[in-house]
């Protein structure tokens, strides 16, 4: 099997219609990129990610009669990573996760997402949320809400065993992070707290993760992984945003380690199903957070 060509087509996903009135907020969700991968047996491979994305010729050159195997654990972008894991599945008869390694469970818990909202919309996006059977749910904080007033309103409407997965955008100062921290770990919802200091402060993780309950989780290491583990920064770290070779990496890594690890992939429905393949096997995982539920 040789790959005969590699497309890459721009899309703009029409969002959901219960977020049509707030357009504004969701600026930057609404492009993706499908990849395309043609070989000369007939097999068609399809992955996608988010964003408009544009593969240079000189790319698209290399893969071409090249076999498909040789890019499983190329440093390539996530959706052609996943178009080249759907054509060699295909060409093997065999699940992607097999691919990857052995599987360890059948179902791969998936968190809701939406943009920063006021505690009255995102009350009631949990509640669709949950409508739909999610059980977790991320959000970015932002500067113009209160996120204990957000907090709040989740608190209200969230079922027992909900996790809110607040993301702190890794950017807030000291003195804030703290005093927020302290009041959010006594609330009953909030299960996973993302990026509360600098990624370089790492210090600063280890002391909090010591005296909060709150899972920490660190996305994307600066350094590696590798010294952010040794250091006991983070329950949990993110994986896959930086491709899918270093997220298998990552994950058998932070399973050695005795910590666990999250998913990330913001493509599409293509970018999902990626996701659950990847999650199938990966050891010590906590979800996924796919943007797939924003899409009609």
């Amino acid at each position: 099997m040789k790959i005969t060509d590699v497309e890459a087509i721009q899309i703009n996903p029409k969002l959901a219609v219960r977020n049509s009135a707030q357009k504004p907020r969701f600026v930057g969700i609404d492009t993706q990129t499908v990849f395309k991968v043609t070989c000369d047996n007939g097999i068609v491979g399809w992955g996608d990610c988010r964003g408009h994305v544009d593969l240079p010729a000189s790319q698209i050159e290399s893969m071409i009669d090249s076999n498909p195997v040789d890019y499983l654990m190329a440093p390539v972008n996530p959706g052609v990573s996943g178009a080249i894991y759907d054509a060699v599945g295909k060409h093997l008869e065999v699940p992607a996760y097999k691919l990857i390694g052995q599987k360890v469970r059948d179902r791969v818990p998936v968190a809701a997402w939406t943009r920063p909202a006021s505690p009255e919309d995102l009350a009631a996006e949990v509640q669709r949320a949950v409508g739909e059977g999610y059980m977790t749910f991320k959000m970015h904080s932002c500067n113009y809400y209160c996120i204990l007033e957000q907090t709040r309103a989740v608190e209200d409407v969230a079922p027992e065993g909900f996790r809110f997965h607040w993301d702190l955008n890794h950017n807030r100062p000291l003195n804030w992070v703290l005093k927020i921290v302290e009041k959010l770990d006594k609330s009953p919802v909030v299960g996973i707290l993302e990026d509360p200091l600098n990624w370089r402060d790492l210090e600063g993780w280890r002391r909090l993760r010591n005296q909060i309950s709150i899972p920490l989780l660190m996305h994307v290491p600066q350094l590696g992984g590798g010294p952010e583990m040794l250091h006991g920064c983070a329950d949990l770290y993110m994986i896959a945003e930086h491709g899918i070779p270093a997220a298998i990496k990552r994950a058998w890594t932070c399973a050695e380690a005795n910590v666990g690890c999250v998913i990330q992939l913001t493509g599409g429905t293509l970018s999902k199903a990626m996701a659950m393949h990847l999650g199938a096997v990966v050891p010590n995982l906590s979800h996924s957070t796919n943007l797939d539920a924003q899409y009609d």
